[in-house]
């Protein structure tokens, strides 16, 4: 694992002071203690944190896209974009999910490799175009019409989104790995 450059520190609660415990007890009770270094990057600012923290666990929560397709598509994100960082805490959150240890290590393969099912390089295909450009084809998007209702495609388009934002944050602030962090 690379040593952790990180561009800004991470906050702590003797850091924020007392007028923002609040936001720690927050973060332990939604994301587990310890908390991960985004969000402590992030809780430098507590005010934002608190929205950030909203949008995050919103999309966690949601249960209109399937959680293997949510994750293969937060995967294709920090493939894309080359977040070492996303793609350690997704990997994981895949495996939770339910996807495979080969179709994790075929992330890379997925429009050839025939682990994919053509819903899944659908939803991939999506994830990459959006992180490439913003845009997507019509033929794509009717290709996902044809498999996903329109509260799940609205959930996917935002799933893309936030994750897109997020390693916008990662990686310009140098987010490292946390040293507790181990692959499954």
């Amino acid at each position: 694992m690379p040593p952790d450059i990180s561009r800004i520190a991470y906050a702590s609660r003797q850091s924020v002071g007392p007028d923002h415990q609040d936001l720690f007890d927050r973060l332990e009770a939604l994301r587990g203690n310890p908390v991960e270094n985004v969000f402590l990057a992030i809780a430098n600012a507590p005010n934002l944190c608190d929205g950030v923290l909203a949008m995050a666990m919103s999309l966690r929560q949601s249960r209109l896209l399937d959680r293997q397709l949510r994750e293969l598509a937060v995967l294709t994100v920090g493939l894309e974009t080359r977040s070492d960082y996303e793609v350690a805490h997704h990997w994981n959150s895949a495996v939770k999910a339910g996807v495979s240890h080969a179709k994790l290590d075929a992330l890379a393969d997925f429009e050839t490799a025939a682990i994919f099912s053509d819903t899944e390089r659908l939803v991939m295909r999506f994830a990459r175009a959006v992180t490439r450009s913003g845009r997507v084809d019509d033929a794509l998007w009717d290709g996902l019409c044809l498999v996903l209702d329109e509260p799940q495609r609205l959930e996917l388009v935002l799933t893309v989104a936030w994750y897109n934002c997020v390693v916008r944050i990662l990686l310009p602030l140098q987010i490292g790995i946390e040293d507790w962090h181990e692959r499954l």
